[in-house]
C-alpha cells in the first residue's frame, strides 16, 4: 500500500514540475516575441559601472535546476557549478559547447556567468541550449547574452548569404534586415552595403542607394572580386547619371554630380574597359556637362559603335 502511494505522489509531483516546466517555457517564449534578435545592447557588471560592454541578445532563460551529475561531482569531491539552466535561442551563430554567455536581468545588469553544455534542436521551440553555472541571481525570462568585441565578420557573412537568398526569391523587405544585420556586425562590410544599395536603387530611393554605395567604396580595398568593384563603381556612375539627368536639382549639385559620374565612370572602365554602357553614359555626361568636352566625347562614342556597331 505504501509502495503504491508513493508511486502515485512521484506521479502527482512529476506532473506539477511538468507543468511548471510548461508554464515558465511559455513565459519565456512569449517575452521572446518582444525582443529583436541580434540587437547590440550595453550591459553594465554593476550599477556603479560607468563603461558598458556591448553584447548580443541571444535567447531566454526557460527553466533552472541541478545538473543530473550533482551527486556523482559530491562523491568524487569535483568543484563544479550545481546548477544548470535551459535557453531558448534566437540562433545559434557564434556560440558552440564550451562558450561563454552571460545572464542580465531587466536593468541590463548581469548577474550571471554560464559555460554552455550543449546545443540542441528542440521541435517545438528550435535552438535551444543547456549551460551551467551559478543562477542565484537568476530568474526564468532572463535574457541570454554573448559579449560583442568588435566585427564579428564571419556572422556578418552569414547574415549576407541570408539577404542573399532573400533577395533572389524577391524578399526584399528580410533581404533589407539581414544586410543591416550584417553591416550591424560588421559596420565596414563592403558586398552587404553594395546589395542593399541596389535595392534601394531598384527602389528608386536614390540618396540612399548612393549613402550605401559610399560606404561600400570608402572599403572597396577589401572586395575580393574585381566583378563586385566593377559593379560598385557602375551603381555609382549610374546613380549620379540619373540624378544629374533625370532628377529637378539645383544647377550647382547636377554639376558636381556630373563630375562624380565621370571619375566613377573611368575608374569602372580600368576594370572593364569594354563596358558599352558604361561607355555610353561616360560620353553622354562628357557632352552634356557644364563645360563639354566635345573630344572626349567623341572618342567615347567612337569606341562604342566599335565594340557595339547596333548601338543607338
Amino acid at each position: 500500500m505504501g509502495f503504491i502511494n508513493n508511486h502515485i505522489l512521484h506521479i502527482f509531483y512529476r506532473s506539477i514540475f511538468i507543468v511548471l516546466l510548461l508554464v515558465s517555457t511559455i513565459f519565456a517564449t512569449g517575452q521572446m516575441k518582444y525582443d529583436n534578435p541580434n540587437q547590440i545592447i550595453p550591459v553594465f557588471y554593476t550599477q556603479n559601472d560607468y563603461v558598458a560592454w556591448k553584447a548580443i541578445v541571444k535567447g531566454r532563460i526557460i527553466s533552472i535546476g541541478e545538473r543530473e551529475d550533482t551527486a556523482k561531482q559530491e562523491l568524487t569531491r569535483t568543484l563544479q557549478p550545481k546548477t544548470k539552466i535551459t535557453v531558448r535561442l534566437y540562433n545559434t551563430d557564434g556560440i558552440h559547447k564550451g562558450s561563454t554567455l552571460y545572464v542580465i536581468n531587466v536593468n541590463n545588469l548581469i548577474v550571471s556567468r554560464f559555460t554552455v553544455e550543449s546545443i540542441f534542436r528542440s521541435q517545438s521551440f528550435g535552438d535551444m541550449l543547456v549551460g551551467y553555472g551559478y543562477f542565484r541571481l537568476s530568474t526564468i525570462g532572463d535574457r541570454v547574452i554573448q559579449r560583442f568585441e568588435g566585427a564579428y565578420p564571419e556572422f556578418a557573412k552569414i547574415h549576407k548569404a541570408r539577404g542573399d537568398y532573400y533577395k533572389n526569391t524577391g524578399e526584399f523587405g528580410n533581404a533589407i534586415k539581414e544586410y543591416n544585420q550584417a553591416i550591424i556586425l560588421d559596420a565596414n562590410y563592403p558586398e552587404a552595403h553594395i546589395e542593399l544599395g541596389k535595392i534601394y536603387f531598384n527602389d528608386n530611393v536614390l540618396q540612399f542607394a548612393f549613402n550605401e554605395f559610399e560606404q561600400a567604396y570608402a572599403h572597396k580595398d577589401r572586395i575580393v572580386d574585381k566583378q563586385d568593384t566593377f559593379e560598385l563603381l557602375y551603381y555609382m556612375a549610374k546613380t549620379r547619371y540619373i540624378e544629374a539627368y533625370d532628377t529637378n536639382i539645383p544647377g550647382a549639385l547636377k554639376d558636381k554630380y556630373i563630375k562624380e559620374g565621370i571619375t566613377y565612370a573611368n575608374e569602372a572602365l580600368t576594370i572593364m574597359p569594354d563596358s558599352v554602357e558604361i561607355l555610353y553614359m561616360l560620353g553622354v555626361m562628357y557632352y552634356k556637362n557644364t563645360d563639354p568636352d566635345d573630344v572626349a566625347a567623341k572618342k567615347t562614342f567612337e569606341k562604342v559603335i566599335e565594340i557595339d556597331p547596333t548601338h543607338t
